[in-house]
């Protein structure tokens, strides 16, 4: 149950920086460039601490890199509510075939993406082939983390600070100065950012990743409730009750 509140409150964070996002408009590799500047000297302090497994967090940066590249180009090709929809539903559903969960991951899998297919339907044929290869991206970053966490035991401080100041160096020949004016809008959103990821990374110490990869799809109920009271959206209870008592099981 602690890794459930860790997700819980991880999916808080996630939701609040998406819609910052939304409502301003920001986003793009040079935005998410500019993020990580602004936690740059935060994480240049923090490489000095913690066990030295440097490598892990370039590969881990590598992950998100693609994952973040990968999710851009499915939402010019094919439709947003498709797209999201099938990405977050079938990537926990590939992290716990892969990591060979018990019957309960499975179940919760099975009920996670049959939520997230009530909410929002696909429409298009290339959407939902966009969609799930931002799954397969998303499955893959979470099974290198689990791993990281789990196994090489590395510092969870140290990791983040190391994928942050590599994501600043690979994404540098695409920063524009233009960005720079966007800054007091990214704050918040620089800090939100890696605390929601910061505590998936927690939850893995305390969880499977098949079950803390079903727990981050908290992030669509957290979404869609923020939708409903900041954008005045219409989510579909059904969708969202379903999505809930999937994490629930895989995580009791």
């Amino acid at each position: 149950m602690i890794a459930l509140g860790l997700l819980t409150a991880s999916a808080g964070c996630h939701a609040a920086w998406n819609l910052l996002l939304k409502k301003g408009g920001l986003g793009g590799p040079a935005f998410v460039w500019m993020c990580g500047l602004l936690t740059l000297p935060i994480s240049v302090v923090l490489l000095g601490r913690g066990s030295a497994a440097w490598w892990a967090g370039v590969v881990s940066m590598a992950l998100h890199t693609t994952y973040a590249v990968t999710l851009q180009r499915a939402y010019r090709g094919g439709a947003f509510s498709t797209v999201y929809s099938v990405s977050r539903g079938t990537a926990p559903a590939l992290v716990a075939v892969a990591s060979l969960g018990g019957w309960h991951v499975y179940g919760g899998a099975a009920l996670v993406l049959a939520g997230v297919l009530l909410m929002e339907r696909p429409r298009s044929g290339n959407g939902v082939g966009l969609g799930l290869a931002v799954a397969a991206c998303t499955a893959a970053y979470t099974l290198w983390d689990g791993f990281a966490v789990r196994s090489l035991h590395v510092d969870l401080l140290k990791y983040l600070a190391v994928a942050n100041v590599a994501q600043v160096v690979a994404l540098s020949p695409m920063a524009r100065r233009s960005e720079l004016r966007n800054w007091r809008r990214a704050l918040p959103i620089a800090a939100l950012m890696p605390a929601s990821y910061g505590l998936v990374l927690l939850a893995l110490s305390y969880a499977s990743v098949g079950t803390v990869a079903i727990g981050r799809t908290l992030n669509v109920v957290a979404g869609a409730v923020l939708g409903a009271v900041v954008l005045c959206e219409r989510p579909r209870i059904g969708g969202l009750v379903v999505i809930t008592t999937g994490v629930v099981l895989v995580s009791v």
